[in-house]
């Protein structure tokens, strides 16, 4: 089949430009016009899993309550925070009118405290304020000089039921130091950094209270706000990186091949297959999450080199024929095992479909489908380029491509002789037995010598690192506030919500809470009102039923008859409408249900006290939410996917090899090259200070493929001419540099988690190309000690040497 795709690729060269450069115009007005972007980090969780269903229900229930959190400390002055937060709120609400925040919490009025006040006050003011309702009502309506009696009532009722001024309360966490603000900000899901309009005109805010509070600190964090620093920087990032990597990779390519055209030739075909994979992208999966945009990377780091076996394997048949039979011949010879390599690294990123994450999966297909293309493409697009390229040094005139012989030669059967074991052997004794042992032999051994060193650090590689502030940048200021916020009150940011259809059921689920060492406080709606009775309606009710008619507010108010009319009207009112704007919708959603918040004691940005805390709420509600439990669960589900992953991987690669080799001896020995690189890289990552962790868990199945690759294609070549091996093992050299390149361009990044994964991937491609160029060949080219009568034809040398 190969031969007739490079008969077809010679003979029509233009023909297959076109159409590829026609796709590749349609695949990116596809994915300008068509491909939507999606910042919702809760979009990267499948939304069949249960957790998430449950989560979902109760945004659909109480709306977005993710909100940025400003953190205001007065430095013992609270006088100074006070200023500072009517400051800020004074700023803030001119963005909400300008539609960049929905809700402000900063405070709570005194007019919402009297409306409270039928709701919140006890039996026994509640039942004095019923007593005094004809006077209150009569002072609302600014009537308390009209009568002595209603002079007299209000007299006796002033001390209970309208005791005093009230000033404005400000939010602050129970014991806590730090004042705070809330502010939901608005969202644009249709951009991978869906805050960054609105936290960016919160930040200029701020910086304008700043300069006119110095005397107070002024932070902001929150999820929100952490969310898109974290995305800019990442995206920023990994921009850079991409950019920058596929430069260098260029340039390198040039410099290597000692020429510009066939490095460029090659760079135009990985173009045209990363404009197929965004048509694909849109038309497979329709969408790029934050986690899918690392694809481009991928191809940067791993497609690439698929383009440079076929200009590698050209060039060295271009010595030899002339161009277009050099194409042929070199597509022959390199096609089969370029196509194996990228099935087999495709086939670990369409493993993440086997997984319970949602963005994996997403990011599995679109990278998979990607890897695939840019292979189709540098075995099509790319000779048709190099048949096109006017390159005409070389041998002239057209010459057939020589059939080579691929012998299929046993491996060869070494008898190992039995010797007494002595009672212990010593370094020294160790040595002299390499040193005496036979060239190759010794070699061998030598060249083994830095796996097993590297192995020497696999019991601490299987650590993870699941806290995700710990893989952003340290400088940023929203970490740095977070973890204030976390030493001023461990559960000020997070909390886990109960849904409740009555207040009974909150305060049932309250009691319940007290007896959790994980969870520090709740709040409710009971935090601002006692729970009813009907004798307390009956209460209530009679202060309402005071007027007959809607009060209007009075020409001269006096402090009195406004507290009275609020009174009144928050009696009349429904519970929702009752509480301050400040905490409302976090309490009662605007369909009656009630909500209960579970704040941790614990770390919850650390896996462990996280798991606690969700174990200690689902024990009082299995139906619990929140995002705790959701980032709980996908913690979970990351490591099992890199598990899964990192097995299926490995069973997957085997049964490539095998439908490519058909010997049960090349495919233990890809996949023992693949292993041996992949537990170098384990072993080496702890003695870096690498850890395991959200960001760079997959590095590990993707080395699987991409290692597999490289052994496919030293092995092809040992098979069909052992004596050009080192050509080869040179380009597979080059492919693991431009891979390590690739992804090690992550290593300036900013975000921790993306500056681990450029490490991993660097060291890992280093350490697969170490043992696939070193150790590979030294297993692979062995020299028969038996005489041979093949004499000098390619069969015969392949005969004299014992391969897989």
């Amino acid at each position: 089949m190969i031969e007739r795709l490079a008969l077809f690729v010679t003979a029509w060269p233009r023909a297959v430009v076109i159409t590829a450069i026609v796709l590749g115009a349609v695949g990116a007005w596809l994915g300008v016009a068509r491909l939507r972007i999606d910042g919702d980090t809760d979009s990267l969780i499948a939304a069949e899993r249960p957790f998430m269903q449950d989560y979902r229900a109760f945004q659909a229930e109480f709306g977005d309550l993710e909100g940025v959190i400003i953190a205001v400390d007065p430095k013992g002055s609270d006088a100074a925070g006070k200023r500072a937060i009517d400051a800020i709120a004074a700023q803030l609400e001119t963005l909400q009118q300008q539609s960049m925040i929905s809700r402000i919490g900063a405070r709570i009025e005194p007019a919402e405290q009297w409306r409270l006040a039928s709701w919140s006050a006890n039996d026994g003011e509640l039942a004095a304020m019923a007593a005094a309702a004809p006077a209150i009502a009569a002072i609302a309506r600014g009537e308390e000089s009209a009568h002595p009696l209603v002079a007299r009532a209000l007299s006796q009722a002033s001390s209970q039921a309208i005791p005093q001024a009230r000033a404005p309360e400000y939010l602050r966490v129970p014991g806590g130091t730090l004042f705070l603000i809330e502010a939901i900000p608005a969202k644009d899901f249709t951009a991978l950094e869906p805050f960054t309009a609105a936290i960016g005109a919160i930040r200029a805010k701020l910086d304008e209270v700043r300069v006119a509070h110095p005397d107070v600190d002024i932070g902001l964090t929150g999820k929100p706000v952490l969310q898109a620093d974290e995305m800019s920087t990442a995206n920023n990032d990994m921009m850079r990186a991409s950019v920058g990597s596929l430069v260098v990779i260029t340039v390198l390519f040039i410099i290597v091949f000692r020429g510009i055209r066939r490095p460029l030739l090659a760079v135009a075909a990985f173009a045209i297959a990363s404009a197929w994979t965004y048509g694909a992208a849109t038309i497979l999966v329709g969408r790029l999450t934050l986690l899918s945009t690392v694809f481009m990377l991928v191809l940067v780091g791993a497609g690439l080199d698929y383009g440079v076996h076929v200009v590698s394997r050209y060039g060295e048949m271009r010595r030899r024929f002339a161009r277009a039979e050099a194409v042929r011949a070199a597509l022959v010879s390199v096609g089969p095992g370029t196509i194996t390599g990228a099935i087999g690294s495709a086939s670990v990123f369409f493993l993440a479909l086997a997984t319970d994450f949602g963005g994996l999966r997403e990011l599995g297909i679109v990278a998979g489908t990607g890897l695939l293309l840019c292979a189709i493409a540098m075995v099509t697009v790319l000779p048709a380029l190099l048949a096109l390229a006017g390159d005409e040094r070389g041998v002239e005139g057209h010459v057939a491509i020589p059939k080579v012989a691929m012998p299929r030669v046993a491996m060869p059967r070494v008898a190992t002789p039995r010797v007494a074991a002595p009672e212990a052997i010593s370094p020294s004794t160790a040595l002299s037995a390499i040193a005496s042992a036979p060239p190759r032999v010794s070699t061998m051994l030598m060249a083994c010598v830095p796996i097993v060193a590297c192995l020497a650090g696999l019991p601490w590689a299987f650590g993870f690192q699941s806290n995700l502030l710990e893989l952003q940048s340290s400088n940023l200021a929203s970490v740095r506030w977070e973890r204030r916020l976390f030493e001023d009150s461990p559960g000020a940011s997070w909390y886990a919500v109960s849904m409740a259809d009555s207040l009974e059921r909150v305060a049932a689920l309250e009691v319940s809470a007290q007896h959790a060492t994980a969870i520090a406080r709740t709040e409710s709606v009971l935090s601002l009102v006692k729970l009813d009775t009907p004798a307390r309606a009956a209460l209530r009710k009679q202060v309402a039923d005071a007027v007959d008619a809607p009060l209007v507010a009075l020409a001269n108010p006096t402090p009195a008859s406004e507290a009275a009319r609020w009174i009144i009207e928050g009696a009349q009112a429904s519970l929702r409408d009752a509480l301050p704007a400040a905490v409302r919708d976090r309490m009662v959603s605007p369909g009656g249900k009630f909500l209960v918040q579970y704040f941790p004691s614990v770390d919850a940005w650390e896996e462990a006290p996280l798991a606690s805390f969700v174990a200690s709420v689902h024990r009082i509600d299995s139906m619990a939410t929140g995002v705790p439990v959701t980032q709980l669960n996908s913690i979970l589900d990351m490591r099992n996917a890199f598990t899964r992953v990192s097995w299926l991987s490995i069973i997957a690669v085997t049964l490539i090899a095998w439908f490519d080799f058909r010997r049960m001896s090349a495919t233990l020995l890809a996949t023992a090259t693949v292993l041996a690189g992949v537990a170098m890289t384990l072993g080496l990552m702890p003695m870096m200070g690498i850890e395991l962790n959200l960001a760079n868990f997959f590095a590990i199945p993707m080395l699987i493929g991409l290692g597999i690759d490289s052994a496919v294609h030293i092995i092809h070549r040992a098979r069909q001419d052992p004596a050009q091996l080192a050509t080869t093992v040179r380009a597979v050299a080059f492919t693991a540099l431009t891979t390590a390149i690739g992804f090690g361009s992550l290593v300036i990044a900013e975000h921790r988690g993306m500056r681990s994964l450029g490490l991993a991937m660097g060291v890992g491609s280093l350490c697969c190309m170490y043992v696939a160029c070193v150790v590979l060949p030294l297993a692979l080219v062995r020299q028969s000690s038996a005489p041979t009568n093949s004499g000098s034809t390619p069969a015969g040398n392949a005969a004299r040497n014992r391969l897989p």
